[in-house]
């Protein structure tokens, strides 16, 4: 079974009222449902025009409150900024009131803002990621979770032994993803048949590259049961021609982009307490500005832009590829909600069909 998903982004950069961007990303859900998408995704950013969903697992249960029947996926709940008991707890709750409908999605971010903010040093991220998914995955699995890592050695968090409530309406846990590419996270992701988040910054061979370490550590587990299904994220276009499709996405695919490019703050403030990492942020983002042609253009060849035989191309060569079963596929870069309802439309009924997929669903 293939399934397409919506991925929200939640980006007030096309001039809109943060009230409309929610009121916007409620009515796509609905639309997504409708159509036949098989779920709606949210993604999780601070202090930036680029996603105003500081807090993905809320805007996950507006969602479900909104839907009757598609899934909804958080991608991602930023572990280094939360404690690994509290995602666990509304996560079992969302489960609970969904009746089964949500996948927790976790990773670790990286904004150098956020660290200074949530007091969490950046060279914590990756240890905090890895040691969270254990502990989230135990928490909603398992009888009691601790702080103890399953190694005998204390995490990041120092906690006695709870019993996390509710308990979890989906059996054996909450479906989860884990959004994290190093061999050490790939393998405490397959030890406990996790799925995996594929990247849409990334091309085909380096997906490729991702789902086929996960894979070897998988066999190292000696993982019993079904290969867990991952989802791979994408930026889809569709235009008549190629050519179209480009000139089309590149100006709001550009500003979007600029939305992320760092956290908003003060400007003043470089010269206060935390003058230099705020200097070292703003340089950061300098450099990426520098940049921006070059990040722009390698982007959009990464993803499926461009005619609907293009887009067919794309999606085929990366099923074939990493074996991806499920995509979610981001709706509303281009701004406008009919512009974008009509490309979700057309990908579901030319590029679907075109995938062996009936017309009007989601799913093979």
């Amino acid at each position: 079974m293939v399934g397409f998903g919506a991925f929200l982004s939640l980006s007030d950069t096309n001039g809109q009222s943060h009230r409309q961007v929610y009121d916007d990303a409620l009515m796509y859900a609905r639309e997504a449902e409708r159509l036949g998408c098989d779920s709606v995704w949210i993604n999780e950013h601070h202090f930036m025009g680029f996603s105003i969903c500081p807090d993905s697992l809320v805007m996950a249960s507006a969602l479900l409150a909104s839907t009757k029947k598609i899934r909804v996926g958080n991608a991602i709940s930023l572990i280094p900024l939360q404690h690994p008991v509290s995602i666990a707890e509304k996560a079992a709750m969302l489960d609970n009131l969904s009746g089964g409908r949500f996948d927790l999605g976790l990773g670790r971010g990286g904004y150098p803002l956020d660290a200074m903010v949530f007091d969490m040093p950046l060279d914590q991220f990756g240890p905090s990621l890895d040691q969270g998914v254990e502990l989230i995955h135990r928490a909603l699995s398992a009888d009691y979770v601790d702080g103890t890592l399953s190694n005998g050695q204390p995490s990041l968090w120092s906690f006695p032994p709870v019993q996390v409530y509710p308990r979890p309406y989906t059996k054996p846990h909450v479906p989860i993803f884990v959004a994290g590419q190093t061999d050490h996270t790939m393998g405490i992701a397959a030890q406990r048949g996790l799925s995996l988040l594929l990247s849409w910054h990334q091309t085909h061979t380096e997906r490729e590259s991702v789902v086929k370490r996960y894979d070897a550590a998988l066999a190292a587990a000696a993982h019993k049961g079904p290969r867990p299904v991952h989802v791979g994220s994408a930026c889809v276009h569709i235009a008549d021609t190629k050519e179209q499709a480009i000139a089309e996405f590149t100006g709001r695919f550009r500003d979007w982009l600029r939305g992320g490019r760092t956290g908003a703050f003060d400007k003043t403030a470089v010269d206060g307490p935390y003058g230099q990492a705020l200097k070292d942020i703003l340089a950061f983002a300098q450099k990426k500005a520098a940049n921006e042609d070059a990040m722009v253009a390698k982007l959009m060849a990464n993803n499926p832009i461009g005619s609907v035989d293009d887009v067919t191309a794309w999606f085929r060569e990366d099923m074939a590829r990493t074996g991806t079963q499920r995509y979610a596929v981001f709706v509303d870069v281009i701004g406008e909600p009919r512009q974008a309802l009509g490309n979700l439309t057309r990908l579901l009924t030319e590029v679907a069909p075109a995938l062996g997929v009936c017309a009007g669903l989601a799913r093979i």
